[in-house]
């Protein structure tokens, strides 16, 4: 019995011990997931509540849910929420389109092949900040690119202010952002691809199957788990766009281009009123989320009628 006792404390002693190890492995990760994550989310909630004195760096006093009533009655900020969605929906849309495709050609055999693989890469690395004036350089309204082809091609009589006009503008920024994130998903889905069972496009093609019908009966379906995490992940990169629109527009002309992520640095930055900066940043986490969560929350809504029935 003594013996059993004394094995029992040694295992006892040797699993605190284990205890203390990897508490003190796991600590400091923890610690700087509090300071950079954590703590920054608490004050920003805290102070969505508040008045605070940039110059001071304190509270003033909280002034419950004003900075919130102030966003909701805001013309402004109404439109920039609008904005956001449609531009992170656009971007997503035809992102996902174009990398599916472009994964889809990537996986044949052709020549030039790692060529191609290369220059799809290439815009991934290429900063946010150098991608914006690449694109501000090619829509220049005096010595851009696009100006000279059209004038040149006779497409176009005079050199146009590209960035001048609102919508246009949006869609240019739209643009540069697709360019930037189809490496990104190409990666993904051409990993999905060359993971895929070819018996069963081998099977379709003995049985008579076409190409679309090859397409849309098989790959699809089975390519589907990987399309809808990777749209919602772009969605929430879209959602956080900033660098492009900085750089190109400043949110202009005239508020145009002026995103939910850009309305936040306006308030923070150019206003000063961190209040309002991070109710507009919560409203920002509420939007995203809620779009994050419509497919499983659907998936839930259908598998309980079905399961119904």
């Amino acid at each position: 019995m003594i013996e059993h006792s004394n094995l029992i404390d040694k295992s006892r002693l040797k699993f605190s011990k284990e205890k203390i190890l990897a508490t003190s492995l796991i600590l400091p990760s923890l610690i700087l997931v509090f300071v950079t994550y954590l703590y920054p989310a608490i004050f920003t909630f805290v102070i969505s509540f508040a008045e605070y004195d940039i110059i001071r760096l304190n509270i003033k006093k909280f002034v419950q849910f004003k900075n919130f009533h102030y966003l909701i009655n805001n013309s402004f900020f109404n439109s920039a929420v609008l904005r956001t969605v449609y531009f992170g929906l656009v971007i997503c849309l035809f992102t996902t389109i174009f990398s599916f495709l472009i994964a889809i050609l990537l996986n044949e055999k052709f020549v030039g092949k790692a060529l191609l693989r290369v220059m799809i890469v290439l815009p991934w690395a290429v900063p946010s900040v150098v991608s914006g004036v690449l694109w501000g350089q090619m829509f220049h309204a005096d010595t851009g690119f696009l100006n000279a082809l059209l004038y040149q091609s006779g497409l176009i009589s005079e050199y146009k202010i590209w960035l001048a006009d609102p919508l246009i503008a949006l869609h240019i920024i739209a643009v540069a952002e697709i360019w930037k994130a189809i490496p990104f998903m190409t990666l993904f889905f051409l990993s999905g691809l060359q993971s895929l069972p070819s018996e069963s496009f081998e099977a379709a093609s003995v049985d008579g199957a076409n190409v679309f019908q090859r397409f849309f009966y098989i790959l699809f379906p089975l390519m589907f788990p990987i399309v809808i995490p990777l749209f919602l992940i772009q969605f929430v990169l879209a959602m956080k766009s900033f660098d492009t629109i900085f750089v190109l527009t400043r949110g202009g002309p005239g508020g145009g281009t002026t995103t939910l992520n850009y309305f936040i640095y306006q308030e923070a930055f150019e206003t000063f009123n961190l209040g309002r900066a991070s109710a507009a940043a919560y409203v920002l986490l509420i939007i995203t989320l809620a779009v994050v969560l419509i497919p499983s929350i659907s998936k839930k809504i259908l598998n309980f009628f079905w399961g119904n029935k």
